[in-house]
This record gives structure tokens, sequence and C-alpha cells, in this order.
């Protein structure tokens, strides 16, 4: 009974000194501080202003300045072709020949005519000569003058009706012979000898002019504003300068000659926001064809100062883009921007940013707005426009 006792008091004092134990323990880790954790380490750049020219690149087609569809104004059989398909012909060059024959005999048939006219208007200018003499003697009557006097009238307007007979036929004649009506590159010959042609119907080959060159493409509604409204603050003879046209090839390379803008359609395209746009260029090499689609490209001849901003560096959500700014505390901020034109690997901030600012473009994904950070410099990632 005593020995039972005995071991329920110390069970009890051991107790209490394992309470008193904990309760040190507990006291003595809240007497020590807390670790603090680092801030992150993040890079930044000092944004400041750039010279740049900003350019714009858009799709075209090129068509050549003139495309003329040669067909024949008369009727006959083709008798021969006097070029080679593909070759370049200059204005004027014979082209094709039609069976003159038939226009030929037309064209004499009409001159003995006229020659029987010119005749008749002679005899009756002689009579209506001899009739005022005689008819002032009394010798016929005025009706007998007036008959000759109608006469010779008949006898000129048959000589004036024939000299429009022979002339349409001499034309008709000339018709025949096909000549190039401008200077160009011919295409295939759409038909082969001893073929009927029919005037104005059949097409008897292709003409382009290929130097210069047109290049037709589509320019967005706020690049031509823009454009408007800065060529508007030049002198007159600068307006040309604002912009200078590059084309830009199929195989990725740069096409050796400059363009300019000689075109702008009178109306905005309503479907796509798109003002129709013509550039020429010349092509001495004909190395440019109709059909190829290019590459436009449109610079900014004048530098321009600009704040531009890596695009690594700006995010966006439901409010728009935005980027990380480090204050005057060292605490990570966001930035709401407005962008404009891409540069290269970076965006022109046109609202939200001025010079001086840091800005955050490694390490976002370790940051806590509001926080504190470790902000070092990094070298600038901006990429200007050359």
């Amino acid at each position: 009974m005593l020995t039972k006792k005995l071991s329920q008091g110390w069970l009890a004092i051991s107790m209490h000194l394992l309470a008193a134990i904990l309760l040190l323990t507990a006291c003595s880790d809240e007497s020590q501080p807390k670790a603090t954790q680092a801030p992150p380490t993040v890079k930044t750049i000092v944004i400041e202003p750039q010279a740049i020219h900003p350019s714009v690149e858009v799709v075209g087609r090129t068509e050549p300045t003139e495309d003329v569809k040669i067909r024949s104004r008369v009727s006959g059989n083709l008798l021969a072709r006097h070029f080679q398909e593909g070759q370049e012909v200059q204005k004027g060059d014979l082209l094709f020949e039609i069976d003159s024959g038939p226009y030929q005999s037309e064209v004499n048939r009409l001159k003995a005519e006229m020659a029987s006219t010119i005749a008749a208007k002679e005899v009756a200018e002689l009579n209506y000569q001899r009739g005022k003499q005689l008819v002032t003697k009394g010798t016929i009557s005025k009706s007998q003058m007036d008959d000759l006097t109608s006469k010779k009238l008949q006898a000129e307007a048959a000589v004036t009706a024939s000299e429009a007979a022979l002339k349409t036929s001499e034309l008709n004649l000339s018709y025949t012979k096909i000549t190039a009506p401008v200077s160009g590159r011919i295409g295939q010959s759409e038909k082969s000898i001893g073929d009927l042609i029919s005037p104005s119907q059949d097409t008897l080959a292709n003409v382009v002019t290929l130097d210069p060159m047109y290049v037709h493409f589509q320019a967005n509604e706020k690049d031509v504003l823009n454009f408007k409204q800065e060529t508007k603050k030049l002198p007159q003879d600068n307006k040309e300068q604002l912009v200078s046209v590059q084309l830009k090839l199929a195989n990725k390379t740069i096409y050796d000659q400059t363009g300019k803008i000689d075109f702008l359609d009178n109306r905005i395209d309503e479907s796509t926001g798109t003002l129709k746009v013509r550039a020429v260029f010349p092509n001495p090499d004909k190395l440019l064809i109709p059909g190829q689609f290019v590459t436009i490209i449109l610079k900014r001849t004048k530098a321009r100062q600009a704040i531009l901003v890596p695009q690594v560096a700006v995010q966006e959500d439901q409010a728009g883009k935005f980027v990380i700014v480090i204050n005057d505390q060292q605490q990570a901020v966001t930035q709401r921007i407005t962008i404009g034109a891409k540069l290269g690997d970076s965006w022109e901030a046109k609202e939200g940013l001025t010079a001086g600012q840091h800005i955050v473009i490694d390490g976002l994904q370790k940051i806590k707005i509001g926080q504190p950070v470790k902000a070092t410099l990094a070298e600038s990632t901006t990429t200007q426009s050359s």
C-alpha cells in the first residue's frame, strides 16, 4: 500500500517537471530571433531615349507599268510572226502580218473609183463655169443653171466620199501589219501561222513593260494616318524623303534598287481597314517580273527619339501590357505602358515610362509585387531599327 502511494507521487512529480521543461523550452524558442529570407536577385536595365528609324513590312505583288494585249483590227489569215516568244521588243517593232491581199485589192479599187469621181468633178466644174456665162446671155434658163450647180456639188461630194473610203481602206491595209504599241517583253503567241484572225476578239500576244516595275500593297490606315501627319510638318521638297521604300524578295535578299510611293488610293477598304498603295521601282536587270510576291519595307529616313523596352520585359493581363519597375525603395512595382512599333526584339513605349527608370528583364518569376528585390544592372537588350 505504501509502495503504491510512493509510485503515484513520483509520477505526479515527473509530470510537473515535464510540463515545466516544455514551458521553458517554448519560452526559449520564442526568445530566439527568426531567420529572415533574402530578397530575390533580378536583372534590370536603365531605359533611356534612343534614336530610332521605325520600319513597317507589308506583303505586296509586282505588276507591270504597261500590260498590253495585242489584238488585230482586221480579219484575215495570219501569215507571219516576226518575234521570238519571251524576247524584248521595242515600240513600233513589227510583230505579226495578216494576209493583206484583199485589203490591197480594195485600196486599188477605191483609188480607181476616186480617179473617176475626180474626173466627173472636173467635168461638172467646167459645165458650171460655162453655164454661168450662158445664163447671163439668156442662152440657158435659170433652172438649167440650177441643174449644173447641183451636178457640180454632187461631184464634189462624191470626191470627198471617195477620199474617205480610200483612207479607210488604206488604214485597214496598214492594220495587216501589227506592231508593238509599247516597249517591253512579249509573251507566248496565242495564234499559229495560218489561223483565221477576228478583229478585237482574238488575243495574239501580250506585251508587258518591266522597267520600271509597280508593286501594289495594302497599308494599315493607322500607318497611313501617321505618315500623312508627319509629312504635313515637312517642307514640300522634303516630303518624299520621310520614308525610304525597299523590297525584300522571296529568297529573303534585299533588292538593290530603291523605290518610291507614287500612288495612294482615294478611300479606305471598309472590310480590311487598309488603303491601296503603289510603289514604283527601277528594274534595269529585269529581275522583277509581274506576279511576284515581295515584302515592302517602309523605313523612316529621319531618326526620332523613343524609349524602347525589351520584349522579354513586357507582360500582359486583362488590363493591358505592363512592365515591372524598381522604385526608390528597391521594391518591385507594376507600371502600365502603351506600346507602339516593334523594333527588332523591342517595343516602343509610347506612354507610361520615363527616362532613368529601372525595369526588370530577368528574374520576373521570383518577384512579389511590392516586396524588396536585389537588382543588378544588365547590358541593355533593346534593339533599334537601323
